[in-house]
């Protein structure tokens, strides 16, 4: 274990001091065109000039300021540094942005041990993915935002896994403070409303209106010119047609020849777009898993969407490998898709031919340079077609019964809420499912809790009596202990420990059906669990 962790932090420290050799080589190995617009611009804040500002060096058109005013308060103290300072700092930032990027995402997927040396490990090839490659060209802050949303989202729950509100209000704020820095991660907040935490959606929206009001009071008139005519002016940001944006609207823009602008076409384009996005949240059901639909849908409808904006594909690859996506067949060929799509840099590739010949035929372009918006609807296709498919083998031949298992620890007995269908959506039930052929109850209930919680159990004897399903079913839930792992909402909406107290208080319509029998004999489980620690 020590050398594996010895050798995963030796490959990360070649990536990056290979990244950084390679910045000092190339030409524009350093331009660090955005970074130059965050320090210089911000500067503008004192003297009203935020808006005036542009920059024109080492760049294909001029770069204004385009964030909120409240991205220059944010960035103002970087205009008081020398910019050597800022630029080798900031790289160096971001390095471990993305490092912290990666455990977080292990974490959510439910990994609990040897997330460190994991994490040096996936952080080593992502630096040179091209989303991640040209954020650090440019001296992007998307890899800042995405760790901010990361931390959001975990701190939805507590360490030992049971939701927190505090954690979900405190998250909230954060998105709506970094939407006050730049819009983008405004769209987080549809992943409080998609797992039923609405005061997390409020708490960024309040957070975020805090931020405008606060700039408002404080820098007036540039606060007014922004979200009074700046604000949604999508050809300031750059030209939308250009291939490395690789939005809807840019993708549909190449392919018609000219701008759609927010016409009938970019709606078309946004409604298939939002269709296909509520199925595939549909179809899956662990926090990280919506997190990532969430992102992105909110990448497909942006009126922009850089090619450094998509450094979300980093945390999908690791979903598809050590989170819930991983269980999904046909996982590995997606993510076999994701890395010739972000190692390649096809978008990168057809801007160099445009640029230096031979330049590319304008349907080559159109349908090449859709290779992020593609991916991103195939990639939500697998998702709902591998859902379907799950749902579709349910009606097979298998044996007819169920297993839940009631893991008890310290006197509590752990329940989940469930994600699917709609009609038990938010309903508290203990984890659990189908016996495969040829499985006892025993090996049955712990390759499920493998699956849903990421943690081993061991099986004891049975709870209560077996249920009738009215589809036939029969289902029976067996006393539990945990083995090894902290148990993680992999496959549901959350997860809580309750005591016997509170299974007492919990109102049985929060209940799902099938497991209301079992709530009597759960608390005298719970009492004699309590009794016994007691003497």
């Amino acid at each position: 274990m020590r050398s594996r962790s010895v050798l995963a932090t030796a490959l990360l420290a070649a990536s990056i001091i290979a990244r950084l050799v390679w910045d000092t080589l190339t030409v524009n190995g350093r331009n660090f065109v955005d970074l130059h617009v965050y320090r210089d611009g911000s500067a503008g804040l004192a003297d009203g000039s935020l808006y005036l500002f542009t920059y024109s060096g080492e760049t294909d058109f001029a770069l204004p300021f385009t964030y909120p005013p409240f991205a220059a308060v944010v960035l103002y103290p970087l205009s008081l540094i020398p910019w050597d300072i800022v630029a080798i700092g900031w790289q160096l930032a971001t390095f471990a942005a993305l490092y912290a990027c990666v455990v977080l995402a292990l974490r959510l997927c439910g990994r609990s041990t040897d997330v460190h040396a994991l994490a040096a490990l996936w952080t080593a090839p992502a630096i040179w993915c091209e989303p991640v490659r040209v954020t650090l060209d440019y001296g992007q802050i998307n890899v800042f935002l995405m760790l901010g949303t990361l931390m959001a989202i975990s701190w939805a729950r507590r360490a030992d896994g049971t939701p927190s509100e505090r954690g979900v209000l405190a998250g909230g704020a954060l998105i709506g403070l970094m939407a006050g820095i730049k819009l983008t991660p405004a769209i987080s907040g549809l992943w409080y409303l998609a797992v039923r935490k609405p005061s997390g959606a409020l708490s960024a929206a309040f957070a975020f209106v805090l931020t405008v009001l606060g700039c408002l009071l404080l820098f007036p008139e540039v606060t007014r010119t922004y979200y009074g005519t700046l604000f949604g002016d999508a050809e300031r940001i750059g030209p939308v047609q250009a291939v490395i944006n690789q939005s809807l609207r840019g993708t549909l823009s190449r392919f018609v020849g000219f701008d759609v602008g927010t016409g009938w076409i970019w709606f078309l384009g946004v409604l298939v777009a939002t269709v296909v996005a509520v199925f595939t949240w549909r179809s899956v059901s662990d926090a990280l898993g919506v997190l990532l639909v969430v992102q992105f849908f909110g990448l497909l409808i942006s009126p922009i969407s850089w090619v450094h904006h998509w450094v979300w594909v980093v945390p999908l690859g690791v979903w598809l490998v050590h989170g819930a996506g991983a269980r999904r067949p046909g996982a590995r060929a997606i993510l076999g898709m994701w890395v010739v799509v972000a190692g390649l840099g096809i978008p990168w590739i057809l801007r160099v031919l445009i640029e230096y010949g031979p330049e590319p035929q304008a349907a080559v372009e159109a349908v090449f340079g859709a290779a992020w918006s593609i991916a991103t609807f195939v990639t939500m296709g697998w998702l709902i077609a591998t859902r379907a498919a799950r749902g579709a083998h349910r009606t097979d031949d298998r044996p007819q019964d169920v297993v839940a298992a009631a893991i008890v620890d310290d006197g509590r007995v752990l329940l989940a809420q469930r994600a699917h269908p709609a009609e038990l959506a938010g309903k508290w039930e203990l984890p659990g499912g189908r016996v495969e052929s040829g499985e006892t109850h025993a090996t049955a209930l712990t390759r499920e809790i493998r699956e849903e919680l990421g943690a081993e159990i061991e099986v004891a004897g049975r709870i209560g009596a077996e249920v009738t399903h009215p589809n036939g079913l029969m289902l029976y839930a067996y006393r539990a202990r945990l083995r090894s792992g902290t148990p993680a909402a992999l496959e549901h909406l959350d997860m809580q420990w309750f005591s016997a107290d509170e299974l007492r208080r919990l109102d049985l319509d929060d209940v799902v059906p099938a497991d209301r029998d079992w709530i009597p004999e759960l608390c005298a489980v719970l009492d004699d669990a309590r009794v016994g620690e007691a003497g």
